[in-house]
């Protein structure tokens, strides 16, 4: 069976090709417009195609890539929104951080401290642990750092 239908469509083939001879001499329809040449089919393959111009949205309604959404350590959130890179670090006191996110390269907190209220009140105890002499007493809320340095310099002899 499956012989058969191959002969068939052998024969059928054949037959088609001995048929477009006679109908190609005698040419097109009149009135029918003209076959390209295979020249021009070339050519026209050489062009490159019309590719549509990228749209790029209006002003003011562009889509952000990343966000970024922190937990504060007293309550609330912090949020930010970014096109390539976004991160966040929700706020814990052991690590002396109350929150915070990144966005573009743009850091915002959540505020606060996690120093407690009479932390950098420790000037007059680093006054007098270097009695005699002079002391320095700096001390940052925000990163909970403090540090007393004695000038051994301004000692009395």
């Amino acid at each position: 069976m499956k012989r058969t239908v191959f002969v068939v469509s052998l024969a059928l083939a054949a037959l088609g090709f001995l048929m477009s001879s006679p109908l190609a001499a005698a040419g097109p329809p009149r009135g029918a417009p003209a076959a390209p040449t295979l020249s021009a089919f070339l050519a026209s393959l050489a062009k490159p195609a019309a590719a549509p111009a990228a749209k790029k949205p209006p002003t003011g309604q562009e889509k952000s890539q990343c966000n970024a959404t922190a937990n504060c350590r007293f309550g609330g959130t912090v949020y930010c929104e970014g096109s390539n890179n976004c991160s966040a670090a929700d706020g814990d006191c052991s690590w002396g951080n109350v929150g915070y996110v990144i966005c573009d390269g743009h850091y915002y907190s959540c505020g606060g401290s996690c120093c407690g209220d009479d932390f950098c009140t420790r000037g007059d105890q680093c006054a007098w642990s270097c009695n005699p002499c002079s002391s320095s007493y700096t001390c940052n809320y925000q990163y909970c750092f403090d540090d007393c340095q004695c000038n051994y310099s301004t000692c009395p002899i």
